[in-house]
């Protein structure tokens, strides 16, 4: 296969991965136009399209879609190979698979403080919902919301989880929302649709129960978002049921507040978790990571405790 041609499969994978030929431009450091001429290349090649195109961009074609998936294998399949064979590459490298939300709100933050620490490290995030197998795939760690790792993991365990509402100051003042009421009658409340097993999970309704604060005629919105509410929250555009490990710093600095007081939130069972396999043998920069990673949490939950009032 010439390189030109392997080059074009990788703009075609970006494209259907990020669903932008911009970003996938942005993330192969090529302009726009190279991407769009790498796939109509291949398109002559494989005498056949593989997008429609229409004035919003590149859609991809029915028959592309279905290789989606295996075509990001094989390019992280290849990618893994190149860092295998790649001895001083490996050494200074952390591959992570993270919940989206924690990757969202949580790494940026504590960013700096990571590249600090570890210093010329090379960070692989997968943010994917996808839930991996550590033994067999390439990830040295994966941050996951869950309950017991089992004993064939090692594990840290990171940050707990709950629900509480939140709201900008501002929202909470037009609305007259504060500790002591007792429904949500005329409320703009968002709806996000969260995936997760964890049977202590709440929605709206079951909030309402564990609280004793009705829902009333709550003017109600949906949203199906693949990280989390915050950004729902912090435009104001609604009462969001945030998750409190997405949005305890947001609290802390003022940006949001609980209208309804700290009380109104409600745990869940599952906790976020640094899992590895026991079995694997971490090298200086692994178990810095580790070190690392503890000890950010642990000042987080302290955080979190003056925040909802609770020991974490």
């Amino acid at each position: 296969m010439k390189v030109s041609h392997l080059n074009a499969w990788r703009a075609v994978e970006a494209v259907l991965r990020l669903g932008s030929v911009s970003e996938a431009a942005q993330e192969q450091g090529v302009t726009t136009a190279a991407i769009g001429a790498r796939i109509r290349e291949l398109e002559r090649r494989l005498d056949r399209p593989l997008f429609r195109r229409e004035g919003r961009g590149l859609v991809p074609l029915a028959q592309t879609r279905d290789v989606a998936g295996r075509l990001s294998d094989a390019m992280h399949a290849i990618a893994n190979v190149q860092d295998t064979l790649s001895v001083n590459a490996r050494g200074r490298r952390i591959a992570l698979a993270v919940t989206q939300t924690f990757a969202e709100n949580w790494l940026p933050r504590h960013m700096p403080s990571l590249m600090a620490r570890l210093s010329g490290v090379d960070l692989r995030l997968d943010t994917s919902w996808d839930v991996v197998d550590l033994a067999q795939c390439g990830f040295d760690f994966a941050i996951r919301y869950m309950g017991e790792a089992g004993p064939a993991y090692g594990q840290v365990t990171l940050l707990p989880s709950g629900v509480v509402p939140v709201c900008t100051p501002s929202f909470a003042k037009r609305y007259g929302l504060r500790p002591g009421c007792e429904t949500l009658d005329g409320i703009p409340v968002a709806h996000i649709d969260v995936p997760t097993s964890d049977p202590d999970w709440c929605n709206w309704d079951q909030w309402s129960l564990r609280t004793g604060i009705a829902l009333g005629d709550a003017k109600e919105a949906h949203f199906t978002l693949s990280g989390s509410g915050l950004r729902v929250a912090s435009s104001g555009m609604g009462l969001v049921l945030g998750g409190i490990s997405e949005m305890f710093h947001e609290l802390s600095e003022g940006r949001l507040v609980m209208p309804f007081g700290p009380k109104t939130h409600v745990t869940g069972q599952y906790w976020h978790k640094l899992i590895w396999p026991r079995d694997r043998h971490h090298g200086p920069l692994q178990r810095q990571f580790i070190d690392w990673i503890t000890e950010q949490s642990r000042a987080d939950r302290r955080v979190m405790q003056d925040v909802f009032e609770w020991a974490c």
